[in-house]
């Protein structure tokens, strides 16, 4: 009976600490820090993928620079001669705006992928012809550099519909030039 009894203030006090005034402000003290840590790792997320993003960057175009002092052109596949680099290199029609106004217009973020929680940067490789059309559209990754194979379809399909470009110009000539650009797929935070 007396252990019954001890048993039955124990309840009753636990009872009355979860209906206390502090128990709810507990509560709430709770909710309001876990609400400040998601923010506080969405910022952090951001940085992080940010810094990641700048130092791929960075190695992208030491790695371009080497392969243009190695050689500034190569014929491709088809023979056609391609220029690593022009005196004046390929544009979007219209500027980098309007190339980042149909970059937002038309890729669409992967939902399997945004549902769990990814990001990412691919870069797309391509040759603008002497035409303005964009041909041998594809991604090369650099080591240790992943990227979900998802966001890579994306791109590449947003990149194969792009309008005609302004053709790069060697010595005044239309040319064939290879061409990279960075599609970045974030959650907006």
């Amino acid at each position: 009976m007396k252990s019954i009894n001890i048993l039955l203030l124990a309840i009753t006090l636990v009872a009355g600490q979860a209906c206390s005034p502090k128990a709810e402000t507990d509560e709430k003290t709770a909710e309001t820090e876990a609400a400040t840590k998601v923010t506080t790792t969405a910022e952090e997320r951001h940085e992080a993928f940010e810094k990641k993003r700048i130092a791929l960057e960075e190695k992208r175009k030491l790695i371009q620079e080497e392969r243009i002092k190695a050689s500034m052109t190569y014929t491709d596949k088809d023979g056609h001669l391609v220029y690593n680099k022009a005196e004046e290199n390929p544009s979007f029609n219209g500027g980098d705006r309007a190339m980042k106004t149909f970059l937002r217009e038309n890729v669409k973020f992967p939902k399997d992928a945004e549902s769990e929680g990814l990001d990412g940067t691919v870069y797309v490789d391509f040759v603008v012809s002497s035409d303005g059309n964009v041909r041998e559209v594809g991604s090369t990754n650099i080591p240790n550099e992943v990227v979900d194979p998802r966001f890579v379809n994306e791109a590449i399909r947003v990149v194969k519909s792009m309008p005609r470009w302004l053709p790069g110009r060697q010595h005044g000539k239309a040319v064939d030039v290879s061409y990279t650009i960075p599609i970045t797929f974030e959650i907006a935070s």
